[in-house]
């Protein structure tokens, strides 16, 4: 007997592939449910692609942090290797890696919020920062594991269970009191979130699922900020441990170190060009 996808049976014809919207008037928020649900995914990452979700600024490019239990479609896998940069974070205990995701050559930077003071461990210890090193800068993916390794024929393991993708852009913002005195830092602006109950696989497109999208700031907010905390959670993808092992710690900042450089620079004598500034200011 031929197994047909459970969405086509006629008790879900009304619903399969045809998005609901929900939400606010105007809001355009959309809901998917019965079969096609993948296909809602997919829809939401082309408007990303092409500027439509969000109100990118000019130089930002298309980018995305998520996590799901296991991730084998094509057609997801596609869309998110024409990111500038993705981070999506998969269960340890997964049977097939998504190689070509795998390989993608634009992983995401530690710009995700709570990341900017991590760095991966250093013989299970972490970096120390001093005065002339910098905030540590490193990539986290494009894809990272989480959680319990398969061993054996036991499949009670605890699952990373959760399947969303933050949606937002990277770009370089200025920070300071003014324009003429600030700093740049390359930041991610997370604008939308699709959720549901759907794994990003080839035999999705057989069940009976549900997806949403919202563009809802608090919840955007709040999925992102949970997102970053499976990032700091998770692993590199070749990671051999049994259970749950986190790579990223949060660096040491040598104060000691710090004090000495500010005390030697307020003793340092002023430089000649800074002596030439103010003779000539002087003499005017």
């Amino acid at each position: 007997m031929e197994r047909l996808p459970l969405g086509e049976y006629r008790e879900f014809r009304r619903w399969s592939g045809k998005p609901k919207h929900w939400g606010p008037p105007g809001s355009g928020w959309q809901a998917w449910f019965g079969g096609q649900v993948i296909d809602g995914l997919c829809d939401t990452l082309d408007r990303h692609l092409a500027g439509q979700l969000g109100q990118p600024r000019r130089d930002a490019t298309p980018a995305a942090i998520g996590c799901v239990p296991w991730l084998t479609s094509d057609s997801v896998i596609d869309r998110l290797l024409k990111l500038s940069a993705c981070c999506i974070v998969i269960d340890k205990g997964r049977r097939v890696a998504p190689k070509r995701l795998v390989m993608h050559d634009r992983p995401f930077p530690n710009v995700l919020p709570g990341l900017r003071d991590t760095a991966p461990s250093v013989d299970g210890s972490a970096p120390v920062i001093g005065p002339y090193s910098g905030m540590p800068e490193h990539e986290l993916g494009p894809v990272r594991v989480v959680g319990w390794r398969q061993v054996g024929i036991d499949t009670s393991k605890p699952l990373l269970h959760a399947k969303m993708l933050v949606l937002g852009h990277l770009g370089i913002e200025k920070f300071g009191p003014d324009d003429s005195l600030y700093t740049e830092e390359l930041v991610f602006t997370p604008s939308s979130v699709w959720w549901g109950s759907a794994n990003w696989t080839r035999g999705a497109e057989f069940h009976i699922e549900f997806g949403c999208w919202s563009d809802d700031p608090d919840f955007t907010e709040h999925a992102t900020e949970f997102v970053s905390d499976v990032v700091r959670f998770s692993e590199p993808i070749e990671s051999t441990t049994v259970g749950p092992e986190p790579d990223l710690v949060t660096v040491v900042i040598d104060d000691e170190a710090m004090a000495e450089a500010a005390m030697e620079q307020a003793d340092a004598p002023e430089s000649e060009e800074w002596d030439r500034l103010i003779e000539g200011e002087d003499e005017s």
